[in-house]
């Protein structure tokens, strides 16, 4: 069989997908394609024209892409091909409906609340499937001499401070607006148990904020209920990381890795040592081992789902804190695979716990890596998303 494989920005799981798709023995054509912007995900003539050209000439029995691009979708709907997109994003950026419900579509979330999102709203082309890891990938990068010393740490955070436009949005909204989103704000941050903010951004309140928007400022972009969600998500997302390293500095050696962080918080942050980015296959994993802790904060936005960044710190065999999920307990034993927190509080309550009882923590981190080693592997979740969409 031979599979077509889109990469349309790239991902983190492109090269693992390809690579494991090759060893099960199938063929797979990789086309890069980074030109393609995100406002022609719709409408581009000359892409399905080309895109048109590569299916006949491949010969291919079937396309797949992380992340769901609906360009793909209409071409091979048009072809008869099917089309699978296997998405690792939560919430998925997906601004409409357009061309998902095509029967040639076999589009995949790692979430079930996204496949619940999209179900409700009548499509029937949506499914669950976990994300996956290479943990023989991870196992192959060793920590050792230098680089010990170099990435040792009592507790890191890779990843994203996250920024919001809802400050901005804020300014030209009416005081009731700004106190109903300040305080939903605050009192989701304090609530992992319930996604509140979906419950409470009506299409209702996305239309009286667009009025006061229009009304201050005529010429600016006025958020759909969607936007506004995920802005208030990427929001209390920020404040939940920063409160979290915070709280833990104080107390820890504590490591963070990101992009740009700003003077104000820089001040904010207090002891955390910051750093920026690191390579996805060469450092990360050397983070992740040199860690007596790894920090994996959830986005507020994904409301159900295990992201790739803990399967990533599991198959390096670490030791991972993260929020509860509803999904951890499908696929773990809870405080025996992983171990989770519901505040800034009980995650420095638990930093206190496994610093101190270091057998414990290793005994957990080396569980979590059996298990993801042989329930999440790339062949099995691509194994079962062929045999859906090709039969």
């Amino acid at each position: 069989m031979k599979i077509l494989l889109y990469s349309w920005f790239g991902s983190y799981t492109d090269d693992d997908i390809e690579k494991n798709l090759i060893r099960m023995g199938y063929i797979c054509k990789r086309i890069k394609n980074e030109r393609l912007q995100s406002s022609d995900r719709y409408e581009n003539a000359e892409f399905c024209m080309t895109f048109k050209e590569e299916l006949n000439s491949s010969g291919c029995d079937c396309v797949l892409t992380t992340n769901f691009l609906p360009l793909i979708a209409k071409v091979c709907y048009e072809n008869d091909i099917p089309y699978i997109s296997w998405s690792y994003d939560s919430p998925p950026n997906i601004p409409d409906t357009r061309y998902m419900d095509f029967p040639t579509n076999h589009i995949f979330f790692f979430s079930r609340d996204d496949v619940e999102d999209f179900s409700a709203q009548g499509i029937d082309t949506v499914h669950y499937m976990p994300l996956a890891v290479d943990t023989g990938k991870w196992e192959a990068v060793k920590l050792s001499g230098s680089l010990s010393q170099k990435y040792r740490a009592d507790i890191s955070l890779v990843g994203n401070l996250y920024s919001s436009t809802l400050p901005g949005l804020m300014t030209m909204m009416s005081e009731e607006q700004c106190l109903f989103f300040k305080t939903l704000a605050d009192i989701q941050l304090k609530n992992y148990d319930k996604y509140l903010l979906k419950e409470f951004i009506t299409d209702g309140v996305a239309k009286e904020v667009c009025q006061s928007i229009a009304e201050k400022r005529p010429d600016s972009v006025q958020p759909t209920a969607k936007q506004l969600i995920y802005s208030v998500a990427s929001y209390v997302t920020h404040l939940d990381r920063m409160l979290l390293l915070r709280v833990l500095s104080k107390k820890y050696e504590t490591h963070l890795y990101t992009q740009k962080v700003s003077e104000e918080e820089k001040s904010l942050l207090g002891d955390v040592k910051i750093h920026g980015t690191v390579d996805y296959s060469s450092e990360m994993p050397l983070v992740f081992k040199g860690s007596s802790i790894n920090l994996c904060p959830t986005f507020r936005g994904n409301v159900s789902g295990i992201p790739l960044r803990i399967l990533d710190v599991m198959g390096c065999q670490a030791f991972v804190l993260t929020p509860y999920r509803p999904e951890l307990d499908e696929h773990f034993e809870v405080g025996k695979e992983i171990v989770t927190y519901q505040c800034a509080e009980e995650a420095l309550d638990k930093a206190d716990y496994y610093l101190v009882h270091e057998d414990e923590r290793l005994r957990i981190a080396h569980a979590g890596h059996e298990r993801v080693k042989a329930d999440f592997s790339y062949r099995d979740r691509l194994e079962k998303m062929i045999s859906m969409a090709v039969s």
